[in-house]
């Protein structure tokens, strides 16, 4: 129908803006990894994203910040801190391409993770595409005599904590609103991240400070951005656009680092948004296949 149309098509461009501003943030972080440690870049972001969002979790009044999750919300808090320096850490080591990528892949470990937390069985056509994708994954982590790249492990690692962030958050969805989701996420992130943040200020450049304050205002955005979206349109619909980020940060990476990837990054990148997209492809033929209703 008309009207559904239209919604997807705003979900798209609402996506398209959300991944232009994601791929900047690790633009900046990784300018700003010039002079600014890892932990100070999160816990800038997070204090950002937390200023922020306290307007919209306090409009309803204090009542609705009352949960009875405070484990869950911890925990997504943990992963989400973990995923975050984990990248940005890499992203100081490692071409922006290469990094933006390897989080991209946290969509494949997700049937990992459920697996592992509800026992819940991956299908036997599912196994090709997480295969596909894991085998690009092996390739970017470059793999030699003395083992895996440390740094591109890292990225990897990072994206391990955004697949259990993004379970746990699901968790999560099924009993509490978004404005609360979002407030614990930041404000207990931000508690965890802090102390090991807030030293050695003075050595970072005015520069990095506002590629700092961008960061926690993109990212901020792009998680309202994310959120909008996905209300919008089935994620089987939009999803694809978020590999986007890739084709951007190797233009940001060529753009501002000269950075362009070799052989082996390409071939990578290849297999892992084949493996992502056959995964999103599936996802819709089972959907289509049990109705709508079901899933």
């Amino acid at each position: 129908m008309p009207s559904e149309q239209r919604r997807i098509r705003q979900a798209i461009y609402l996506s398209l803006v959300m991944v232009v501003l994601a791929s900047t943030a690790a633009a900046a972080a990784k300018a700003a990894s010039a002079t600014a440690p890892a932990a100070t870049i999160v816990t800038v972001q997070y204090a950002i994203c937390m200023l922020l969002c306290l307007p919209t979790a306090l409009r309803p009044g204090l009542s609705n910040l009352r949960t009875g999750r405070s484990g869950l919300h911890l925990f997504r808090g943990l992963a989400g801190v973990l995923g975050f320096y984990l990248y940005y850490a890499a992203l100081e080591h490692i071409p922006l391409v290469d990094a933006l990528l390897l989080r991209q892949s946290a969509p494949l470990v997700v049937p990992l993770v459920m697996w592992a937390w509800n026992r819940e069985g991956i299908t036997a056509g599912h196994w090709l595409p997480l295969i596909i994708g894991f085998i690009g994954v092996a390739i970017i982590l470059r793999p030699d005599a003395q083992g895996f790249s440390a740094w591109h492990a890292a990225g990897f690692a990072s994206a391990i904590a955004l697949a259990i962030s993004m379970v746990a958050t699901f968790h999560l969805a099924t009993t509490e609103p978004v404005s609360r989701v979002l407030f614990y996420y930041f404000a207990l992130s931000l508690l965890c991240v802090a102390p090991f943040g807030l030293g050695n200020l003075a050595q970072i450049r005015w520069q990095d400070w506002c590629a700092m304050l961008y960061v926690g205002v993109s990212i901020y955005y792009t998680l309202e951005l994310y959120t909008r979206a996905y209300g919008m349109a089935p994620a089987s619909a939009i999803a694809p656009i978020n590999y986007l980020a890739i084709v951007l940060g190797g233009l940001w990476g060529w753009l501002i680092w000269q950075q362009v990837p070799d052989t082996w990054s390409i071939m990578g990148s290849a297999l892992v948004i084949g493996g992502g997209l056959l995964t999103i492809y599936l996802a819709r033929e089972k959907q289509v296949e049990s109705g709508p209703g079901e899933l």
